[in-house]
């Protein structure tokens, strides 16, 4: 026992020592040096394309904690680099191959997805470079449901993490830096105005610019060694007004949202990304033959993920019912 006593010490110098002479070993395969910068352009091919799934899960609680209900919504897109702009800037193409929906508002059931047939094929081009494009997103083809209002969304959602990590206009996110880097978006307030008319009328998202976005480390993720970018917005306010046919509801809410983006660092592909989203609401609803209004106080936990999938995995999950 006391010579086990005397190897044991000696054992975890030894290891001390062999660790101290590789900067970072994440794997068999990869060694990064931690004090150098690491790659975040995006760099893969015109041509290639990436398969991904994103998940979006709602559970809504009144103030006193009780359950209110739940939302779900699921989509399968590819997107795949394209020629460049006139100016020189990526864009890639999105094309959507499956889009569900689902809600409960009974605790006893389950939720069941419906499916939107006009999602399927639905295209969009998307340039890196362009912080407001998702205003130029034309949904005018989509039935004015509420999975088609919900497929809006999440087709907004299918680039939010790109945007915590590809330059814009006001927000110089370099081709490298170092792990530990923090960055900030320099535009400040500004306001997203948004309709799904008649569903959705005079609607907006004002962002408050109280944002950031800091490399906290790098990891393997899906066998891929990745940066992994923190990013937050905070006090966000989002106003709505929709008309269900016999419900009228008006809602405003307070929203902040924080998440990770994992960003390959062999070509620059997002592998992984998850947000989570805390919202205060106030709901006021009008419902037809009801002569009194309804006010309601809820607080939503909304949480987002998205992942790249292998092309067999892709086509075999869209294949389910």
């Amino acid at each position: 026992m006391k010579k086990m006593a005397r190897f044991i010490p000696l054992w975890i110098f030894l290891c001390q020592y062999i660790l101290s002479m590789v900067p970072c070993l994440i794997s068999m395969e990869y060694q990064i040096d931690l004090k150098k910068p690491i790659p975040l352009k995006l760099r893969y091919p015109i041509g290639k394309i990436f398969h991904y799934r994103l998940n979006r899960h709602s559970d809504i609680f009144r103030m006193d904690g009780k359950k209110f209900g739940e939302q779900r919504a699921v989509a399968y897109f590819t997107r795949q680099r394209i020629e460049n702009t006139e100016y020189g800037q990526i864009q890639e193409k999105f094309t959507w191959k499956k889009f569900g929906f689902g809600e409960s508002f009974d605790s006893s059931q389950s939720i069941k997805l419906s499916y939107l047939e006009e999602a399927e094929g639905f295209m969009l081009t998307f340039c890196t470079a362009d912080e407001d494009l998702i205003t130029k997103f034309d949904f005018s083809s989509l039935p004015r449901t509420l999975p088609g209002m919900w497929f809006m969304i999440m087709s907004w959602d299918a680039v939010t993490f790109d945007g915590a990590v590809r330059p814009q206009d006001h927000y110089n996110f370099p081709d490298q830096a170092c792990i530990g880097t923090e960055f900030r978006n320099s535009r400040g307030p500004y306001v997203f105005p948004f309709a799904y008319p008649p569903l959705v009328t005079d609607s907006a998202y004002s962002f408050s610019g109280n944002c950031h976005a800091k490399i906290i480390g790098v990891g393997i993720v899906k066998e891929t060694p990745c940066a992994i970018i923190e990013f937050s917005h905070a006090e966000n306010r989002i106003s709505m007004n929709m008309d269900l046919n016999t419900l009228k509801m008006k809602t405003r809410s307070l929203e902040h949202f924080f998440g990770k983006t994992y960003v390959s660092l062999e070509d620059g592909s997002i592998v992984k990304g998850v947000l989570t989203a805390p919202v205060a609401q106030v709901q006021d609803l009008h419902i037809s033959r009801q002569k009194n209004q309804q006010h309601l106080r809820l607080h939503i936990m909304q949480r987002l993920e998205m992942d790249l999938l292998s092309s067999e995995i892709f086509t075999k999950e869209i294949s389910k019912d």
